[in-house]
């Protein structure tokens, strides 16, 4: 009984099919190569076979790293990217049916541009993008490719020994890196670029000296309330909150009731009364709220706006010769895009983390003023009119005292 058992038990067995195999399909041919940034990219023409799925190259970084593409048959086409150097590079081509059955290799060299993180430094090189300010340095970028980069800035310590500094990672188009808290001595920086291939650029050295800069403290800064200026809420987003070092909550405008009609629509206004006088450099501003992510570049979402500056303020809230213009600011996205796109996950992390950096056109051109106050023209939903509340969850005024 047990051997018939058995038996039966192998007859079900061998009703088990394999995988089909494909036939091995033809080679690819009329291999046509266009060079690009850091690759190329290979047109074909597929071969005939009713079991082709794709086709696959293989090549080798100029680091030693190898890799593969692939392109499904409806295309013909294939790009192999990653190359650290320009040059000329060999990649080989199959096609591949069912079961993984290759053709014949196909070998064809192909010629490599600069890359676009070599492409990237050479640009901040160039039409000096690395400028001593207060506190530091900026370093403007661009990055056409929008590739992934990391750019890395270092500096030479007290015993001469290269020390990190600041790690950008960025895909964005164009961006400035704002290096702050250095001390005003000259000092030797060093700027270079990784790509995700872990290519790594030449150092680009340049010795600059920071201005002297500091942070404004904020231990006496209360509100300064103005006729014209816009009202505060009762509870969940006060005025105190613009400096109450809280990224996360903050203040968010209202119409003010017990002033004109007119102050409810744009421009709208707040004054604060710093109780010291201070000449300012930059400003770092969260303008938004980001636990709800439609608000992030969004209605409420400062989009242009104004600085004043004034030791006297006419108190009855005129924009008269008590206030001296010390800045005129617009609100701009890394990704590039403008009013009614929805934010990118990447720009609510930058943002959240960061804020928003704006730098005073002229720092040395004017006095130090205790009193500052915001004209706000526009919101992020684009309009200059009509009624619009706006968010400033933090401030943070940076310069001399």
């Amino acid at each position: 009984m047990a051997l018939l058992l058995l038996g039966a038990g192998c007859k079900e067995d061998l009703g088990i099919s394999v995988n089909k195999v494909g036939e091995k399909p033809a080679a690819v041919s009329n291999v046509q190569v266009t060079p690009i940034s850091g690759g190329a990219t290979l047109k074909y023409d597929l071969p005939l076979s009713e079991d082709l799925r794709y086709v696959k190259a293989v090549y080798t970084l100029d680091n030693g790293v190898k890799r593969e593409a692939k392109a499904s048959i409806y295309k013909n086409e294939i790009t192999v990217d990653g190359f650290g150097k320009e040059g000329t590079y060999s990649v080989t081509l199959y096609a591949v049916s069912v079961g993984e059955v290759e053709s014949e290799a196909v070998t064809v060299p192909v010629t490599v541009l600069r890359p676009p993180y070599l492409i990237v430094l050479d640009k901040i090189k160039s039409n000096d993008n690395v400028v001593a300010t207060f506190g530091g340095l900026n370093l403007n970028y661009t990055n056409d490719s929008k590739s992934d980069i990391i750019i890395k800035i270092i500096k030479k310590d007290s015993l001469g020994k290269w020390a990190p500094v600041d790690d950008e990672y960025t895909n964005f188009p164009s961006g400035t890196i704002r290096i702050r808290g250095q001390k005003s001595v000259a000092t030797d920086f060093g700027i270079f670029i990784q790509d995700r291939w872990d290519h790594s650029s030449d150092t680009f050295n340049v010795t600059l000296t920071p201005l002297e800069e500091v942070r404004i403290p904020t231990t006496g800064w209360k509100r300064f309330f103005l006729p014209s200026d816009a009202g505060e809420r009762a509870s969940g987003f006060p005025f105190t909150g613009i400096w109450d070092g809280n990224v996360n909550a903050g203040y968010l405008s209202i119409a003010n009731t017990n002033a004109p009609l007119e102050s409810i629509t744009l421009p709208n206004s707040l004054t604060i009364d710093l109780g010291i006088a201070a000449r300012f450099s930059r400003m770092q501003i969260w303008a938004t709220r980001y636990s709800t992510a439609s608000d992030v570049y969004g209605a409420a979402h400062l989009y242009e706006f104004e600085i004043y500056g004034s030791n006297a303020p006419n108190p009855n809230g005129q924009w008269d010769e008590t206030w001296t213009r010390l800045g005129h600011f617009t609100s701009s996205r890394p990704s590039g895009f403008g009013f009614g796109v929805p934010a990118t996950s990447a720009e609510i992390t930058n943002i959240q983390q960061n804020g928003e950096t704006y730098e005073f056109p002229d720092p040395t051109g004017f006095q130090k003023f205790r009193y500052i106050r915001f004209k706000n023209y526009a919101t992020w939903n684009g309009a200059y009119e009509g009624g619009s509340n706006f968010f400033i969850f933090e401030l943070r005024l940076f310069g001399q005292l």
